[in-house]
């Protein structure tokens, strides 16, 4: 039987600004209860291995509780997961992993009621009074709308270059996700081809990533097409155009990475009569409480620009979320805005 769980705030998305919004929360006498589609930090569980933040440590942490990593240098994403299941026993979060929410409804201005089912399918309900969508900014990948995109042998998240050793790797993208995707996967043994749209790789790709990935364009270890995009892909080729002349070529590919971004899920949202605005489908809110056109419905995280174009919003300049999220919940004056220095590495 599908009994009903009643409780006074419902996050949705198990995150850092998810995470930490139940730590503000509880520090003023809730009992939040979080749940999530996936694991605790499900976006950075699908980072590669060993994978390095951008960020550097001391802007990641969450609660109050330092993030701190060997030699001081940038996080890998094996330390912020372990850092971030050590903020939920440290602070004794309830958080219900791989629990995906199905629906959401409200009568006239009661409580919400979320119906869920966990991975074994089991469904499970919640009843609460105010409701928090920490549900992220990358649900799902962009599509190039091309034939064959959906192929097997295509991928939309770069999980082990490990597999890729020995094989044919053609990368499509410019910017961070595929020039750091090339390093590593050239560095297993991959014969790895770039793709790009535009003349060069992007110019805000990271200062530590471009010179090696530059190096190995220049020794020919990587191959680099610029302003090219493709067509189409198959079993075995992925065919290009060239914008200078519209030239049609193809290429073998054993394998194709499409690190072109990400979108924004927003059904949530949609499912329960929130106002979204523009193309990027951003959270109408007030900026200082984070209350959504529904009333005692929030958003916090990455989740309230919707799909970026470029990163505006991320984990250092949403910390401030949980807390006027919590002060509101709470009856304090909204927390003042924060002056954000220069985040060159944002």
């Amino acid at each position: 039987m599908n009994q009903i769980e009643k409780c006074t705030i419902l996050i949705i998305g198990a995150g850092p600004i998810g995470l930490e919004t139940a730590i503000e929360l509880k520090a003023r006498g809730h009992r939040p209860v979080v749940i999530d589609a996936g694991a605790i930090g499900q976006q950075i569980v699908d980072f590669p291995p060993m994978t390095r933040w951008f960020s550097s440590a001391d802007r990641l942490g969450i609660g109050g509780l330092p993030f701190v990593t060997s030699a001081s240098e940038k996080g890998t994403r094996e330390e912020y997961l372990a850092y971030l299941r050590m903020a939920v026993e440290y602070f004794d979060l309830d958080v219900r992993t791989f629990q995906r929410v199905q629906g959401i409804q409200r009568s006239d201005d009661g409580p919400f009621t979320i119906s869920s089912v966990t991975l074994s399918g089991l469904s499970k309900s919640f009843q609460a009074d105010a409701l928090v969508l920490a549900t992220g900014g990358t649900a799902r990948s962009r599509r190039l709308g091309v034939p064959g995109e959906d192929l097997p042998h295509v991928h939309v998240r770069f999980s082990e270059p490990h597999r890729f050793y020995g094989r044919r790797l053609v990368i499509v993208g410019g910017k961070n996700s595929a020039c750091d995707a090339a390093v590593f996967a050239q560095r297993c043994g991959a014969d790895v081809t770039l793709v790009c749209r535009g003349r060069s790789i992007h110019p805000r790709v990271k200062y530590w990533i471009r010179p090696e990935l530059e190096a190995m364009i220049k020794s020919g270890q990587v191959r680099a097409l610029y302003e090219t995009e493709v067509v189409s892909i198959d079993a075995e080729k992925v065919m290009l155009r060239s914008a200078a002349d519209q030239t049609v070529h193809e290429i073998d590919a054993d394998d194709v990475y499409l690190a072109i971004g990400f979108e924004s899920d927003c059904s949530l949202f949609e499912s329960i009569g929130a106002r979204l605005e523009g193309e990027a489908r951003s959270v109408f809110h007030d900026p200082k409480t984070m209350e959504t056109s529904v009333g005692d419905l929030y958003v916090a995280g990455t989740a309230v620009a919707g799909t970026q174009a470029r990163f505006r919003v991320y984990i250092e300049n949403s910390h401030i979320h949980a807390k006027r999220i919590a002060a509101a919940l709470s009856g304090e004056t909204p927390p003042e805005e924060p002056d954000y220095p220069l985040l060159p590495e944002s």
